[in-house]
């Protein structure tokens, strides 16, 4: 039942079946007549996000036949898409739109590829100001938030109701809960992936910022006290590091109790879980839920294509970020929608009453954080910063150690001396 409501919407909306080939079988067509093709680059290797996006790009085809064709093409992952990006810059081939994290937009825009999207969203009111925010650059709008995520506490109720105890509201009882049923089952329940996500979740509710005095600060108080606590966690037997596959991909290989997880998720966790799965917001402090990193891209437009592309381009992200087209892609994907007015929507009204839980991935939007917008970001958070984290939590470096490491790095590449 839980999947039967939103598929039945959207099946009714898009006029076609759910299946990947099938739209991509109906774009071909769609933009083998068209006068104006526009690529869409994107990063959705496959799943329900890639077919929603492709039925997207069908119904707006079916809209504009005669006058234009958006076409989806998949070009790996999401740094498989910035790296062919690049590629694209010097083989001068660029698509009119692509997806691109806040990171990606900043070295974009150093490259003066980008069109400002200032007065092209037609809609702009209707969205997430603080999603919206994150994508202005010296006053400028350059994407339009899209496929966002944000991370969210999910939980076993089975294990909570068990011990009698109730879902953590502050970081204290967030860390005393799981002690305490990690003590009273043998093993450690608060399950965490050592990267960089989970590790934004103690750094930012531990008062932790990335930048200070406008340089990119990786080892401060906060980041090392945050990396303590969770290689303490490890240590003291209340935490366990997965470091292979997901974290749902290993349930049934302990007692799971507890995760800081991306709410992207949510759908493979329910579809895993053999118990009774919950989900909150995070707990944070001083009476409000804590600070979620907000994940997932924003659409571009590139600057460099013809002007009938990118009117086209224009005219597609005011579709895909209407309330009716949110409401059906939330719903389709477990996506945060990002226009507000997309929960009064029947298709996601009727999403949130098979699964009233997914108010909460709504609610923590609210209490969103981002990491920096800078060009440097995707290595310092992949290659520096994420393996820190894995290097203090495996136990081959202390957290200061392996931290003030990074932040050597951290300071050589953005002075040039290191690539």
């Amino acid at each position: 039942m839980k999947r039967t409501v939103w598929l039945l919407a959207f099946l009714a909306f898009f006029s076609l079946a759910f299946a990947q080939q099938k739209a991509e079988d109906i774009i071909k067509v769609q933009c083998e007549k068209a006068p104006v093709v526009a690529e869409l680059w994107h990063g959705f290797r496959g799943g329900a996000p890639r077919a929603a996006l492709d039925n997207l790009a069908v119904e707006f085809n079916k809209m504009h036949e005669g006058e234009g064709c958006v076409r989806p093409i998949n070009q790996g992952g999401y740094r498989d898409l910035s790296t062919k990006i690049k590629a694209a810059f010097a083989a001068g081939n660029l698509p009119a739109l692509a997806q691109a994290f806040e990171n990606n937009i900043a070295l974009y825009i150093e490259a003066d590829a980008l069109m400002p999207l200032d007065g092209v969203i037609s809609n702009l009111d209707q969205l997430n100001p603080l999603f919206v925010n994150a994508v202005r650059f010296n006053g400028k709008l350059y994407g339009l938030p899209f496929n966002k995520s944000v991370l969210i506490l999910y939980y076993n109720r089975d294990l909570l109701n068990k011990h009698g105890l109730p879902v953590p509201k502050t970081l204290d009882e967030f860390i005393s809960t799981a002690k305490k049923i990690s003590a009273a089952e043998g093993q450690p329940v608060y399950w965490f992936r050592p990267d960089t996500s989970t590790f934004s979740y103690w750094f930012f509710n531990m008062g932790g910022s990335y930048v200070h005095d406008g340089k990119i600060v990786v080892n401060s108080p906060e980041a090392v006290k945050a990396l303590e606590t969770m290689v303490s966690g490890v240590k003291d037997g209340w935490a366990k590091a997965i470091t292979s596959g997901y974290i749902n991909q290993n349930f049934g290989k302990g007692v799971f109790g507890f995760s800081t997880d991306t709410s992207a998720g949510y759908s493979y966790y329910l579809k895993a879980a053999k118990f009774d799965l919950g989900i909150a917001t995070l707990p944070g402090n001083d009476g409000k839920p804590g600070l979620g990193l907000v994940q997932g891209t924003d659409l571009i437009i590139f600057q460099d294509v013809d002007e009938a592309q990118k009117k086209l381009a224009g005219e597609f992200i005011n579709f895909v970020s209407s309330p009716k087209a949110q409401a059906l892609f939330s719903a389709a994907t477990g996506y945060v929608p990002v226009n507000l007015k997309a929960v009064d929507e029947p298709a996601l009204q009727d999403y949130l009453m098979d699964n009233p839980d997914f108010k909460v991935v709504i609610e923590q939007a609210n209490y969103a954080a981002f990491e920096p917008a800078i060009a440097e970001w995707e290595q310092i958070r992949f290659d520096i910063l994420g393996q820190a984290i894995k290097e203090a939590v495996l136990g081959k470096a202390t957290p200061k150690e392996a931290l003030d490491k990074a932040q050597k790095q951290v300071e050589d590449l953005m002075a040039g001396r290191i690539r």
